[in-house]
């Protein structure tokens, strides 16, 4: 049987998302952060005291999460998932619960595009490596390909 693919990378966002709201609080999270909370729940519940957790918490207690940990993360849920189809299943049935409640949550794998029209505002946030074409900035009043 073929395994069950998740979106480990996804996942490993609302994990890290999670740790950050929980560090910033004292009291315990509101309704619209339970979906996040669930799948933190099981993921934390399937890899237990993982460097990659602990290290996740005591960076968000300075303000931020590492894209190497979150990177590691990642790759652990994978090897969860990889190893153990109920894991997969169930933290799969988390996103997409999270993602039916329409709280304004997005998330965008591979390639985005973001244009502001009408005095409008565009605002995007980039994980990873960015590789912008072209290269260089247009030259003023040369038309874009």
């Amino acid at each position: 049987m073929m395994p069950m693919v998740i979106e480990a990378n996804v996942i490993a966002g609302h994990v890290v998302d999670w740790v950050m709201a929980k560090v910033g609080r004292s009291g315990p999270l509101p309704p619209a952060d339970n979906g996040r909370g669930e799948i933190h729940r099981l993921v934390t519940g399937k890899l237990g005291d993982h460097p990659a957790l602990l290290d996740a918490e005591d960076e968000a207690g300075g303000g931020t999460v590492s894209e190497l940990t979150r990177q590691q993360i990642e790759l652990a849920i994978t090897a969860a998932a990889r190893k153990d189809d109920a894991f997969a299943a169930a933290v799969t049935a988390a996103l997409a619960q999270r993602r039916a409640t329409g709280d304004g949550v997005r998330v965008f794998t591979g390639d985005a595009h973001a244009d502001a029209q009408s005095s409008g505002i565009a605002i995007g946030q980039v994980g990873g490596d960015v590789h912008l074409s072209p290269a260089d900035p247009p030259q003023p009043g040369r038309s874009l390909p």
